[in-house]
This record gives C-alpha cells, sequence and structure tokens, in this order.
C-alpha cells in the first residue's frame, strides 16, 4: 500500500493476457442502469453478492440493499455470466481473495460485507471528487479496456484533496491495472470526463466491502446516512 496521499495502492496484470482479453470480449452490457446526480453519471449493471453475505446485507440497516433486492438488482445467481467471468466472481467471494486484501491492506476484512458491480463510462460522463460512503471499508476496481488513451479521459485519479485538478495520480482503465483504495475522510478520488469516441466504454468491475453494522456497536443509522 502506498501512503501518500493516503493508504491505496496500484496492483498490475492480475490477469493473464489471454484471460483478459476474454474478460473484456464477455464483459456483460445488459440490464444497465444509468445513474445520475449532481457532479457525477454512468451506467451499474447487476450487484453481485454471495449466499452469505445477502442474508447479513437484508438485516443491516443500510436499506439500500434491501431495496436492490427488490427490484431485482442484488442476487447471487451468477447465471447470466460468461463461464470465465463466473469464474472470476466465485474467486472473489473465496476466503483467499478476503485474506490477500486484508494482509495488502493492513484492514480486518473477515466480517465486513462484501458486494460487486459492474460499471460502464461512456462519452461525458464522469464521477465527481468522493471519499466514498462512511460505510465502506476498502475498495478494489478492476479494468478491463484492452485499449484506452490519455486522450479519452475516463482516467481514475488519485486526488491530494477534494479539488478536481490537485491530481497526485492518474491511472487509466487498463485491463493489465487494478486499484485497491482504504477509505478515510481524506481518501479523495475521481474519474476525469470521458472524451473518448461514441463507440468507446470505460469497463470497470468495483469490489466493495462494508462494515457489518450489526456487528460494530458504534456504527449506526446515523453514520449511513451521511
Amino acid at each position: 500500500m502506498q501512503k501518500v496521499p493516503y493508504n491505496w495502492a496500484l496492483i498490475k496484470n492480475l490477469f493473464s493476457t489471454e484471460a483478459s482479453v476474454e474478460l473484456t470480449a464477455s464483459f456483460p452490457h445488459e440490464e444497465f442502469h444509468l445513474s445520475e446526480g449532481e457532479g457525477y453519471g454512468y451506467s451499474w449493471g447487476k450487484m453481485l453478492a454471495s449466499s452469505e453475505d445477502i442474508p447479513l446485507m437484508l438485516k443491516s440497516s443500510d436499506r439500500r440493499w434491501r431495496q436492490r433486492m427488490a427490484q431485482g438488482r442484488l442476487t447471487s445467481d451468477l447465471g447470466h455470466l460468461s463461464n470465465l467471468w463466473r469464474q472470476l466472481i466465485e474467486g472473489l467471494w473465496t476466503d483467499s481473495y478476503r485474506t490477500a486484501m486484508a494482509k495488502m491492506s493492513g484492514l480486518e476484512l473477515k466480517d465486513c460485507l462484501m458486494d460487486i458491480g459492474f460499471r460502464r463510462y461512456k462519452l461525458g460522463q464522469l464521477h465527481h471528487p468522493h471519499t466514498d460512503e462512511p460505510n465502506k471499508v476498502l475498495t478494489h476496481l478492476l479494468f478491463f479496456n484492452q485499449q484506452w488513451s490519455s486522450d479519452w479521459g475516463g482516467c481514475l485519479r488519485i486526488l491530494k484533496d477534494s479539488q478536481p485538478e490537485s491530481t497526485f495520480q492518474d491511472i487509466l482503465p487498463l485491463s493489465d491495472s487494478s486499484v485497491a483504495i482504504v477509505r478515510s475522510d481524506n481518501s479523495w478520488h475521481t474519474v476525469t470526463p470521458l472524451t473518448c469516441p461514441v463507440s468507446e466504454c470505460r469497463l470497470a468491475l468495483r469490489v466493495a466491502f462494508f462494515h457489518n453494522d450489526r456487528l460494530t456497536p458504534d456504527f449506526g443509522e446515523t453514520q449511513l446516512a451521511a
């Protein structure tokens, strides 16, 4: 983990070239929904969680998981994915992945809840500077573009502070890269506005670990609503 400007890591070459190409080619594009707000806009696909985590999510005071489950947007069913994508998601659900992320970050992740979501950005879309919601512990962002020009925007920008121009490091969303970010009050990051050709999409997978508030006595509804 890097310590400046906060705890984060750039991880290279998680996949073989052959697997990376196949994952990009079979990246799911169905059932995406546009997420819009002040300063951001992108499309997100189904959110995935293990059959062990979903019952805990439904008991959480964070109502968003219950809403997504009711809308059919949160599932443990991987039937809509290619074989290689199913293997990847099942790998992310293993104790070995969780243990590796805990060892790298220095965080206790054993009792955290984890959800996985697909992200797709198109021309003109972006994500404004943010530090992530208070109940998040760690995020792992994996990218799946085989080619991406620095002129196309869409970089994950590690920021020194809340200003979008306070660049510490820009990471192109190329498939040989992934980034882990430890959530803190100063873990500012952004996705720069996309200026890519209309035919191109920025493809990413977001793996997020959250506090299990039923096991965290001081983490209640007030903080979740912040």
